[in-house]
């Protein structure tokens, strides 16, 4: 299991390195072997996915197991629209929607949303 995340102010960073998992920067990742990724990300524009986000998807989208994007709530219903538009466009469940870093619910949710995961597909 690998977490990849795309982070503009760093608050996506936080949230992936909070989880447990090696976590690397969407720029950074090059193909490994492990066949599942996490994918934390943000929305920008009111909704929309970055295009570093989209230009991951295409190439690793398969091996996305979930999501989890930041926001702001002052973004009304936008707030983590990224992760909707993700989740409809290629399938991948929207785990949770985050502001911040993320409180310690969000990480727990995350965490086990992972836990499940890898304890039914390994």
């Amino acid at each position: 299991m690998i977490i990849v995340y795309d982070s503009l102010t760093g608050q996506g960073k936080k949230f992936a390195s909070k989880l447990g998992y090696e976590a690397i920067k969407i720029s950074d990742y090059h193909e490994d072997n492990d066949p599942h990724i996490f994918l934390v990300t943000r929305s920008f524009n009111f909704g929309e996915v970055p295009k570093t986000t989209l230009d991951f998807l295409n190439i690793y989208h398969k091996r996305v197991i979930g999501t989890a994007v930041s926001g702001n709530r002052n973004w009304g219903t936008n707030f983590g629209k990224a992760g909707e538009v993700i989740e409809k466009k290629y399938q991948i469940p929207l785990v949770i929607k985050f502001e911040m870093a993320g409180m310690e619910n969000d990480i727990k949710k995350t965490k086990k949303f992972i836990e499940d995961y890898l304890n039914k597909h390994t």
